[in-house]
């Protein structure tokens, strides 16, 4: 009962404070809120994947500071308008409770194939609605679970191989088959690795108690 789903549009820009809304002031925790938290995670993520695997020139980044950490999201107008709606459709299926998994995909522009596929797994607390009591757990505790995956991306230019050919990402999305979906995003295939060649490595995860969100990434064995 999954579908899987991607958009192809590019959207304008938008605000560029967008990606350090403040996501939580208290250990109360409402669904949006929760749903706030792992959009605003992924908005991070992704621009890490990005820079780390080198897919865009270190110069279309710029650096600030979340999770304690210092952070790289993209300075490139058209690139943020592409990943924030994304991520502003991402938090309505969060809110909704219809999303799978979150997959970046790092594919050769050559050939197509894929060389890494980044998996996002996304469960959620089913019987969680906006009416419920609010969840209970510190925003220092989810920072530092989810500064635990960042720095797993920032660590993985010591494992992966190296990328050295030109790249281009998707973002793909498995939802619930009765999610509603919009024009601009359209089905797509699973962008798997080629059977026998992919290597998995298990990341770690975080919770808001509604949402939780685990991690790993495989990649393509030249070997």
């Amino acid at each position: 009962n999954t579908r899987l789903i991607f958009t192809k549009t590019h959207a304008t820009s938008r605000d560029k404070t967008n990606m350090a809304t403040k996501s939580a002031t208290s250990n109360a925790i409402t669904l949006k809120g929760s749903a706030e938290i792992v959009r605003e995670f992924f908005g991070y993520g992704i621009n890490s994947i990005l820079y780390q695997r080198g897919i865009y020139p270190p110069e279309m980044f710029q650096r600030t500071q979340k999770y304690g950490l210092t952070m790289l999201t993209t300075c490139d107008e058209a690139l943020q308008g592409y990943i924030n709606d994304i991520l502003s459709q991402l938090k309505e299926w969060l809110v909704q409770k219809t999303v799978q998994k979150v997959i970046v995909v790092i594919s050769s522009v050559a050939t197509a194939e894929v060389i890494e596929r980044w998996q996002f797994d996304v469960e959620c607390d089913k019987g969680f609605t906006e009416t419920s009591a609010p969840a209970q757990k510190s925003e220092k505790e989810i920072h530092n679970e989810i500064q635990g995956i960042i720095r797993q991306i920032t660590a993985s230019v010591t494992f992966l191989p190296v990328i050295d050919t030109q790249c281009a990402f998707e973002i793909l999305i498995y939802t619930d088959k009765d999610a509603a979906v919009p024009q601009t995003w359209e089905p797509s295939d699973a962008k798997q690795i080629s059977e026998n060649r992919a290597e998995v490595f298990p990341m770690r995860q975080f919770s808001t108690k509604i949402h939780t969100v685990k991690a790993a990434v495989a990649y393509r064995n030249e070997v």
